[in-house]
């Protein structure tokens, strides 16, 4: 009977390609887990509604606000600048000199939100400075400080010229 011999070299286990290829994918895996890890920790997810229950219940208001401004015929010009925003009531009999209350809305980024109080001046239009150049996708909500009717629309920015901003008819019969 005869023995059959090998000749292959086996010297320590570091000297071999697939250990260290497995450890480099382990190590690589961990990497990546700390890697996300740390931007969750830096970078939370923003609730952009907390309580989905009292949101659901002051629906039927917002739907008031908005059929009592079309019930008004409220609709407004706007014009954006670089640093200024310009508000003018081109239909309705509601501008009765009061304080206008604009509220700006991120879709994703709350932390991008504001709110501006705008005044009218002598020439009739409201004027207020923006806090910053914005751009992209808003939701924007305008309405007397008595909070009685409302105009929200959707609006990509920067817009030339002027933007027409009317209420929305959502077309739901509200319980008055």
């Amino acid at each position: 009977m005869s023995m059959v011999e090998t000749n292959r070299s086996t010297g320590p286990w570091y000297k071999h390609f697939w250990p260290w290829f497995i450890v480099t994918l382990i190590g690589s895996v961990i990497i990546a887990c700390f890697v996300t890890a740390v931007i969750i920790y830096k970078n939370p997810t923003s609730m952009v509604v907390d309580d989905y229950y009292n949101e659901g219940r002051t629906i039927n208001l917002r739907l008031d606000k908005a059929a009592l401004a079309i019930e008004l015929g409220v609709v407004l010009e706007a014009q954006f600048s670089e640093d200024q925003l310009a508000l003018r009531f081109i239909e309705g009999n509601v501008d009765d000199g009061t304080a206008l209350q604009v509220n700006f809305y991120h879709p994703t980024l709350d932390r991008q939100d504001f709110q501006l109080r705008m005044t009218r001046a002598a020439d009739g239009v409201y004027r207020a400075m923006l806090p910053r150049a914005i751009d992209g996708h808003w939701r924007i909500d305008i309405g007397p400080f008595d909070e009685r009717w409302e105009v929200s629309q959707n609006i990509h920015l920067p817009a030339p010229g002027t933007i027409r901003l009317e209420p929305v008819d959502y077309g739901v019969q509200t319980n008055e």
